[in-house]
């Protein structure tokens, strides 16, 4: 019974870890299956609290009391854990497509739940690194088993500074790449919003400066992607009724 329960805990954390990650290439999953990811992380997060929920009670109540510093600790990370996701819900749905509010001010919002999203990742790093002699040894014992007999040597006493340097470098490697992924992103939302914001203001000027030639601008493209029909993109508009994205038109 405690083996299925290790193997079951590892593979949930490991689901929920890789899924979280995958949320950050937007170019690779599309809106649709990025929200959907943000959803099932919030589950899957909220099943790994209940089957927890004993141990979280108990260091609540002894929280200023007679506890472990250890338990502080890790208590800590799983409320930062906990304000990360919570905040990456409310403005995952605020900027979502399916409920397609009408905000002018997007690129803010969306600022808030990338930056949010990057820094509960960092807390799940830290927290992976708190854990990780229970993940190399949950993961020699039952998930990648070796196929000779065993040797006394997958305790968790028995792991040392390799294996250590060998989990956290490639997840924290992974966690810096996929951050990199979000603010590439967050970086073209806000060059679009501006300068969108920018052609519209001169558009609308008035003056002489109007009579003269924009050869400079006479194509300009706010967004690269240059999307179509149906326009999955949050920022899609088509007031040409052409199937192409206004916004990847020339201008």
């Amino acid at each position: 019974m405690k083996t299925n329960k290790q193997k079951h805990n590892w593979l949930v954390a490991a689901a929920l870890f890789s899924g979280f990650l995958l949320s950050f290439w937007l170019e690779l999953t599309g809106i649709a299956l990025h929200q959907w990811l943000g959803v099932a992380s919030g589950v899957g997060a909220g099943y790994h609290l209940l089957t927890h929920w004993t141990w979280v009670k108990s260091v609540t109540t002894r929280f200023f009391k007679q506890t472990s510093g250890q338990a502080r600790l890790y208590y800590a990370i799983d409320v930062a854990m906990l304000i990360g996701l919570a905040t990456i819900g409310v403005t995952g749905l605020v900027i979502s497509t399916w409920f397609d509010l009408a905000l002018t001010n997007f690129p803010a919002w969306k600022t808030i739940h990338v930056v949010a999203s990057i820094a509960t990742l960092g807390v799940m790093v830290a927290k992976l690194g708190l854990h990780w002699r229970w993940i190399v040894s949950t993961a020699r014992r039952y998930i990648f088993p070796r196929q000779h007999p065993p040797v006394a040597v997958s305790t968790s006493s028995g792991l040392g500074r390799r294996e250590f340097l060998r989990l956290m470098g490639g997840v924290s490697a992974v966690a810096v790449i996929a951050a990199g992924s979000a603010l590439h992103e967050l970086t073209q939302t806000t060059s679009t919003a501006t300068l969108s914001t920018q052609g519209e203001g001169a558009s609308q000027s008035p003056g002489t400066a109007g009579t003269q030639p924009q050869s400079a601008n006479a194509c300009s493209v706010h967004c690269p992607k240059r999307c179509s029909y149906p326009g999955h993109c949050r920022r899609y508009t088509d007031s040409h009724n052409n199937g192409r994205c206004d916004l990847g038109e020339c201008a």
